[in-house]
């Protein structure tokens, strides 16, 4: 792949503190008319064409309107609201005093800061340990773009390597970075296969950009192992690309609600000039399995439960699935401890 594919959205940007805000001041008819005429002629780009088209509609509709708006947060925010009330797509966005970082260099200072804040919030981890009866967990909070985000990941598969099933909980994960999200789906499966491509569309041409797990990664595989995957309406984006190609290759079990919906991608940012920036998605994610993707259905799980027993489900499930990969007396207590009184095993 040529180009890198990201389905991070302005929020996550917002808080590494590469986004930068502006002081806001009045605009003018005059510059909101160039704004709008901007926006406008960016929408072409959308990935869906006949959608594009209704969007241009829908802003075109609405110029008077605009005109009358002085405060560019104002305008941002009504933009961003008449483009999604359309095209039903979350990652539709206006913003103003944001350089959104997806094509623009960030500076040394802004990589600098990008970098601690991932450091200090652990490259998106929350949490990764053993549960009792051998059962690993993780929690995973976002998928960092950070390029110590591998090292970290290595480090959580080698906690969780001797256990005999895996728990990922991904309820709560905005999405993210595309290629972490990769990675971690690379550690459970042997060999190279195939996920969901990227279906780009430039100049009106639809390019195809396959995605594979990698061959090699840099800490233990957990292979032949059963793995859950924990969401809610809250798992978005890249955390959703994980949820739906795990279960599309019946590499796990998907438990808790049905996810966000949230499937286009940006390749970059788009200047609207004064201070303004879209993010217009122009690519979707494609499944080689099911030819489609989650955009507006979310990922429906394959065991339903309120997201709030998610994890206890789950955790029934891998003390009654998992084979113990070692034989112990210890162990074997430890399990049937568990499985008697799962709820008082998790609070340890």
């Amino acid at each position: 792949m040529t180009k890198s594919y990201t389905f991070v959205t302005i929020l996550i940007l917002t808080l590494y503190g590469v986004a930068q805000e502006r002081p806001a001041t009045n605009i003018t008819s005059q510059q909101v008319d160039e704004i709008v005429n901007h926006l406008e002629e960016s929408l072409k780009a959308y990935v869906f064409p006949h959608v594009g088209e209704e969007l241009r509609q829908q802003v075109y509709a609405h110029r008077s309107d605009y005109r009358a708006i002085s405060d560019p947060n104002v305008l941002a925010a009504r933009l961003t609201a008449d483009l999604r009330s359309v095209g039903h797509d979350q990652h539709l966005q206006v913003g103003f005093g944001l350089e959104l970082g997806l094509r623009k260099e960030p500076t040394l200072e802004e990589k600098e800061h990008a970098h601690a804040f991932d450091r200090a919030n652990g490259y998106g981890i929350r949490s990764a340990r053993r549960l009792v009866g051998n059962i690993g967990y993780i929690n995973l909070a976002y998928f960092s773009p950070d390029a110590d985000a591998g090292s970290a990941l290595a480090a959580v598969m080698q906690i969780v390597d001797g256990t005999d099933a895996l728990i990922i909980n991904l309820r709560h994960n905005g999405g993210g970075s595309g290629e972490s999200a990769l990675t971690l789906i690379s550690y459970f499966f042997e060999e190279p296969i195939q996920l969901s491509s990227i279906e780009e569309r430039d100049d009106g041409q639809i390019h195809e950009h396959q995605q594979w797990t990698a061959p090699y990664v840099a800490g233990p595989r957990f292979l032949n192992k059963p793995i859950y995957v924990l969401t809610s309406l809250h798992t978005h984006s890249a955390a959703e690309f994980v949820a739906y190609d795990l279960k599309n290759t019946h590499r796990a079990t998907v438990v808790g609600e049905r996810t966000g919906g949230h499937a286009h991608a940006a390749t970059g940012e788009i200047s609207l000039g004064y201070g303004f920036s879209a993010l217009i998605p122009n690519a979707q994610p494609k499944s080689p399995v099911t030819h489609t993707n989650w955009e507006g259905v979310g990922v429906a799980p394959d065991v339903v439960t309120d997201p709030n027993d998610a994890l206890l489900s789950a955790y029934k499930l891998a003390l009654k699935d998992a084979k113990p990969s070692v034989e112990s007396e210890m162990l074997s207590k430890e399990r049937a401890d568990a499985i008697q009184d799962p709820k008082a095993a998790l609070a340890e």
